[in-house]
């Protein structure tokens, strides 16, 4: 063991310099080295109080889990996540803080419909739930923004996905314990969404929200035809959905839309699961179906506003035009959100897997 105490002012530098060194071996350092750098994680770790997290930003290009890895190594006992974190808060060193959910029972039923059709789940360390999804849908990001940050800080990366050869965004947010709820699965709730007609309702709009559509279209006769379409594996769910829908008086239709195997359309992916598509109409009640649904995905929010202007009209022509133009611009947004993902993933990835052979 080194003789003299650690000189921070001194060997500052030179310690954060061998954190950041790849493949580091602490059991290869030498007797003094590997002192002074437990003396150093200690003094950052105790005596300043930084988080694991905090260190790994000083080190500059290293994680939490790294920084817990070495202060094991050297035998640097640190402070529960927890106590760390709150004390970031109260001196204002910790950037983000998180805030517990304090939604409405509406609110957590559409939470609910959203990440039972689109968002995952994790817990990445004890007391905080982890959301997050990938889109293409710049509509789907605002969405996202609009849910999550008032309650914690929502992160986005561009995402390169090596199955299909094509760049997509990831969003994500670290939230407080209270969004725990978030980890039902849909059989756990079914009952307490059955207790009331607003829940039920809330979370179909979030369900449409994650994997639906509403479609305006038009038959041989060139009439008005209005579909509200729901995806998923899960065929329990939708067929829960179609025996909603079946009790407010519309027609429904439940179908393979994927089957097991390899796709025929889109990027020819195998499909380890048939994909379901369940189609909700009628035309005396879907136009109130819709009206009952309360959707927060601005993209949705546009296409139930141009289902409802089809009421009391008879012909496509009459409305083609607002349908040609929403679909064209939704189109180009993707296009252009896409695009962006790809010049901000190649920026941050000098070298990256082409996106064509």
């Amino acid at each position: 063991m080194g003789d003299a105490r650690l000189d921070l002012t001194r060997d500052r530098e030179s310690l954060v310099g061998l954190l950041r060194k790849r493949g580091l071996s602490i059991k290869g350092l030498d007797e003094k080295t590997r002192e002074d750098l437990r003396q150093f994680l200690d003094y950052l770790c105790n005596s300043r109080g930084l988080s694991l997290n905090d260190v790994a930003k000083l080190v500059g290009n290293k994680t939490s889990g790294y920084t817990s890895w070495v202060c094991k190594q050297l035998g640097v006992a640190v402070r529960p996540f927890e106590e760390a974190r709150l004390k970031g808060i109260r001196e204002k060193r910790r950037k983000y803080e998180r805030r517990p959910f304090d939604g409405t029972d509406a609110d957590r039923a559409y939470m609910l419909g959203l990440r039972h059709g689109d968002l995952s789940v994790s817990r990445p360390w004890r007391g905080v739930v982890r959301v997050s999804t990938s889109t293409t849908h710049p509509k789907m990001v605002q969405l996202f923004r609009s849910l999550f940050e008032p309650y914690g800080h929502v992160y986005q990366h561009p995402r390169y996905k090596k199955d299909t050869r094509t760049y997509e965004w990831n969003i994500s947010v670290i939230l407080d314990d209270s969004f725990s709820f978030l980890f039902q699965e849909f059989p756990e709730v079914e009952s307490w969404l059955m207790g009331s007609d607003s829940r039920v309702l809330a979370y179909l709009s979030g369900f449409l929200d994650a994997e639906g559509s509403i479609l305006v279209t038009h038959n041989v006769r060139g009439g008005i035809v209005t579909f509200v379409d729901y995806f998923n594996e899960n065929k329990r769910l939708l067929e829960w959905i179609r025996d909603r829908a079946k009790r407010m008086g519309l027609g429904c239709s439940l179908r393979v839309n994927k089957p097991v195997g390899r796709g025929k359309t889109g990027f020819h992916l195998n499909h380890n699961k048939e994909y379901w598509q369940l189609s909700i109409f009628g035309a005396r009640s879907i136009i109130g179906f819709i009206q009952s649904l309360a959707p927060r995905h601005p993209e949705k929010v546009q296409r139930r506003l141009l289902a409802l202007q089809t009421e009391g009209k008879t012909k496509y022509e009459e409305v083609s035009y607002l349908v040609i133009s929403l679909r064209t611009s939704i189109r180009n947004e993707v296009l252009e959100f896409v695009k962006l993902a790809e010049t901000s993933y190649l920026e941050r990835h000098p070298n990256p897997t082409p996106l064509t052979e």
